[in-house]
């Protein structure tokens, strides 16, 4: 891993550890910005899970938000190592949407707030497809795809190519064996000539 790669996004997460860490130590402070966004998802969510377990899903704004500040902070622990960075960094999305929905319902009244938050999330989002400079896997898959089209292809080849050279053996050894039939049957004929003669 490049140096530049660790300290980027060891810059990206520190953001998001330390509000986590302000979030799970003081949740009273925060619960305020996502509580509207806590308020909306929360029966949403309840309503397509089982009662048994909907009734066990916090609707407390505090509780979430001490649950989004641990997700916060082993989602930027997670990406700033790299160790398990894309899944971290799909944490860090998950952390941040709360946020991004209680900006955008503020409105007008702090549009840099909003701002913050989806240049946060955007960040979080690019961060997902992370491969630490070596391809990922759809492309590795796409380049043995036509790797082996082309070792079939050359296959294909080799084989027509082969067949061809046997077939025109086959037509040299037909047009010989004519020949050697035809003279086989002038003699034949000639010692029949020779023997009625």
């Amino acid at each position: 891993m490049s140096l530049l790669r660790f300290a980027g996004r060891a810059l990206f997460s520190s953001y998001f550890v330390a509000d986590g860490v302000q979030m799970v130590v003081k949740p009273d402070k925060n619960a305020n910005e996502v509580s509207d966004t806590i308020e909306a998802i929360v029966p949403i969510v309840q309503s397509f899970l089982p009662p048994d377990v909907a009734d066990k899903v916090p609707a407390q704004a505090r509780t979430w938000t001490r649950i989004l500040g641990a997700t916060q902070i082993i989602g930027g622990v997670a990406y700033a190592t790299g160790i398990a960075r894309r899944p971290g960094a799909a944490l860090l999305s998950l952390a941040t949407l709360p946020r991004v929905v209680s900006a955008a319902r503020a409105g007008a009244e702090d549009r840099s707030d909003l701002f913050v938050q989806l240049a946060l999330f955007g960040g979080a989002l690019v961060a997902t497809r992370d491969t630490a400079g070596r391809p990922g896997l759809a492309w590795r898959a796409e380049q043995s795809r036509k790797a082996a089209e082309q070792r079939v292809d050359q296959s294909r080849k080799s084989v027509q190519q082969h067949a061809e050279a046997v077939g025109k053996d086959v037509k040299r050894a037909q047009k010989k064996a004519q020949a050697k039939a035809r003279k086989a049957s002038k003699k034949v004929q000639a010692q029949v000539k020779d023997v009625l003669n």
